[in-house]
């Protein structure tokens, strides 16, 4: 998603704050692309004895992602289209259709699961000619940053690391800095090359317009524009809270791991298992697993086995009871994830496990999602401000808008997750007893059951509307009835 290939072992930032990060962030990115196989892999070798980790390792089970299912689940924001409006200084609608684009909200639910889920995610706002504001996200894990100095939790410089194809067709890793902190703002396109330990200055092969040393983007007043904004999780005085929430990445892991060895033992270990005591067979193999020589004895539903007796009595032959129950280990497993789910934020009444024909998996409840919601939405709107501020500023620099550059100036409402039938039935059914009890008003009643609307002259109009429409509706209603009575009348009405 949104880069063509994982960034190579030896690309790696210079300090080790930003190695670890990476490390990080690229982990539980992998997570939600589904490419954390090797991962697992690492972890079942730190779980079980060498005899087993090569049978295992042939497979592992990703089908159980709990980090992905989850996030997933909370990333709700932007499933409807959020409303944004700006006033100009003369307090008229200004006209956004410039800045909003169709890609920028479905760009910016990617960034938010990204934001939510790895912590934080960034957003890049670019200007083309012909083509106008375009919007692009970015994972963390690939840029270094250096926040401004009064203002620790947003960058003044950024360093992307992009793969890029130069004039002549070669693809190339590059590091692209964009730094406004300085006296004069710099912008730079570096070749990464001799496994990256060689910088090498491209900037003139693939912006050769760009006059040298000057810098892409300027505002009308000639200030320079940082292209990217950093979306945060949650409101923090820093830059990165990239360790946070690691007992989901680790659980996750770890119970796909588990789900493996349940796999396995599902296979080879949830039927008795049989021993002979003085006696062997003509059948039979040897197998390697781990290095050592391990006897088996392949058997079907077709199979004859034929003993010979090695003993003075005989022989027996015999079993033991199943090493693992499948339904017993699948269920711990359950509780063992469902357990994981409350490092996202989650507390356990906001989750229900559901099983059946459509399979199984943990699902957040309604309320949980708009807890999460809620919490995440400080830094939600601070994030989009900041982007149609970075958008309004292009846009008034090249296609000559006047639109308001404050990022406070822009005001966006992010539709709620709605209601389960079970919750609104039961909303309903406490607000009709303190209705009826005299305990608030039909304003009040409309303003629970409808929390989208809290304007009072609006919930009014509608009330009255309402109101009407039920005197229009009982009004007809009656003519139908008298006009049934009078055609029931008629027809009794003596024949002379």
């Amino acid at each position: 998603m949104y880069r063509d290939n994982e960034i190579p072992s030896f690309l790696k930032p210079d300090t080790k704050d930003d190695r670890d990060r990476w490390a990080e962030q690229s982990l539980r990115y992998r997570m939600l692309n589904g490419e954390h196989r090797p991962d697992v892999q690492k972890t079942i070798q730190g779980m079980f004895g060498r005899e087993f980790v090569g049978e295992l390792s042939q497979q592992i089970d990703l089908s159980r992602n709990s980090f992905k299912m989850i996030w997933q689940q909370l990333s709700t924001a932007y499933l409807h289209t959020p409303e944004a409006s700006a006033h100009d200084d003369n307090g008229e609608a200004a006209d956004l259709s410039s800045i909003i684009t169709p890609r920028l909200w479905p760009q910016r639910q990617t960034a938010d699961l990204w934001a939510l889920a790895i912590r934080e995610s960034l957003f890049r706002v670019d200007w083309n000619e012909g083509i106008g504001i375009q919007y692009r996200p970015v994972s963390p894990d690939v840029v270094v940053c250096k926040a401004m100095p009064n203002q620790p939790d947003v960058p003044g410089r950024v360093q992307e690391y992009r793969k890029r194809i130069k004039p002549s067709g070669q693809a190339v890793w590059t590091v692209e800095t964009w730094d406004i902190m300085g006296p004069s703002p710099v912008f730079m396109i570096e070749e990464l090359s001799n496994l990256g330990k060689q910088r090498i200055d491209v900037t003139r092969e693939f912006m050769p317009d760009l006059e040298p040393g000057s810098y892409p983007y300027m505002d009308r007043e000639g200030r320079p524009i940082l292209p990217y904004v950093l979306i945060h999780a949650e409101v923090a005085p820093k830059l990165w809270s990239h360790t946070t929430g690691t007992e989901l990445v680790n659980g996750s892991l770890r119970l796909a791991a588990f789900w493996t060895y349940w796999g396995d033992s599902y296979l080879s270990a949830s039927h008795p298992q049989r021993w002979a005591l003085d006696v062997t067979t003509r059948a039979g193999d040897t197998k390697s697993i781990g290095g050592k020589s391990v006897d088996l004895i392949p058997v079907n539903h077709k199979s004859i086995l034929v003993f010979r007796s090695d003993g003075p009595t005989g022989g027996s032959l015999g079993q033991y009871e199943p090493a693992m129950v499948p339904l017993e280990g699948a269920a711990a497993l359950r509780e063992y994830e469902q357990g994981l789910a409350v490092y996202a934020g989650l507390d356990p009444s906001d989750l229900k496990v559901t099983s059946g024909q459509s399979g199984y998996a943990i699902v957040v409840s309604q309320a949980g999602k708009r807890r999460q919601q809620k919490r995440s939405e400080p830094a939600r709107r601070m994030a989009d401000q900041a982007i149609l501020s970075t958008a309004a500023r292009l846009a008034n620099a090249y296609e000559g808008t006047d639109l308001p550059e404050d990022a406070a100036a822009y005001a966006i409402r992010y539709p709620g997750v709605g209601e389960s039938i079970e919750e609104r039935k039961a909303k309903a059914e406490i607000v009709k007893s303190e209705l009826e009890m005299g305990l608030i008003s039909r304003v009040e009643a409309y303003r629970r059951l409808n929390p989208e609307v809290q304007d009072e002259a609006e919930i009014m109009e509608r009330l009255i509307n309402a109101t009407r429409l039920e005197g229009i509706v009982r009004k007809v209603a009656e003519a139908e009835d008298r006009a049934a009575e009078a055609e029931a009348a008629r027809s009794i009405e003596p024949i002379n």
